[in-house]
């Protein structure tokens, strides 16, 4: 599920011999869609509490009805919000503090988006799973509720014959694999705040420092 956070551009001050490069923080702005969905937007994030997420460059909404989607919104997450849905899962939170409202953020701000719903923690998937299960079999034709994922990673079974193996040379110049988890116990990127971050920052260090001598390095920070 996609993230819910706005690409923000960075300016930078012309730099000096004497003084560097500054970069200036832009203040968060809503999207513009239509007249009548941009008035309800603009009175949704004046009457929107603080939260504790919230940054310079982000904030999130309180969402006190059901948006009034337009014509362009086409994710599964307004196909599937109805107003009973949504009156009966808007007070939910969960122990971190992830609510309906921020999962769908991304999908009211952000119109041609596919998902428009993101999950701030492991909690959200049983939270808003009446919301959740049917995007996710929209999406990967999986139903959650009646299906169990398995994963078989014994690559002995894998099965690359010798015709295989020539088309591969032909065709193939470079591959890769990628692996992505979570670190159970801390908040999804779409929920995270900087103490996350820098806790989940944390944990991958002291697992670096556990690789064997072969794949040992040197550790460099982004930020």
């Amino acid at each position: 599920l996609q993230t819910a956070r706005k690409d923000v551009k960075e300016a930078a001050m012309p730099a000096t011999a004497e003084q560097p490069a500054k970069k200036q923080k832009l203040a968060f702005e809503l999207p513009a869609i239509n007249s009548d969905f941009d008035t309800f937007l603009k009175a949704q994030l004046e009457a929107s509490p603080a939260d504790a997420k919230d940054t310079e460059e982000f904030k999130y909404l309180t969402f006190t009805a059901l948006p009034p989607f337009t014509d362009g919104h086409k994710s599964l997450m307004r196909k599937t919000m109805t107003k009973e849905l949504f009156d009966k899962l808007k007070d939910v939170t969960s122990s971190k503090g992830y609510t309906l409202s921020n999962g769908m953020q991304a999908g009211v701000l952000r119109p041609h988006l596919g998902v428009g719903f993101t999950c701030g923690d492991e909690e959200c998937f049983e939270l808003f799973k009446d919301v959740i299960n049917p995007i996710v079999q929209g999406w990967h034709q999986f139903d959650p509720s009646t299906q169990t994922h398995e994963s078989d990673l014994d690559f002995d079974k894998l099965v690359f014959t010798e015709e295989d193996a020539v088309l591969f040379g032909k065709y193939v110049k470079s591959t890769r694999i990628r692996a992505a988890r979570n670190i159970s116990g801390f908040s999804l990127p779409a929920g995270s705040s900087k103490e996350d971050r820098l806790a989940v920052e944390e944990v991958l260090k002291a697992a670096f420092g556990m690789l064997p001598d072969n794949l040992q390095g040197t550790y460099f920070p982004l930020g």
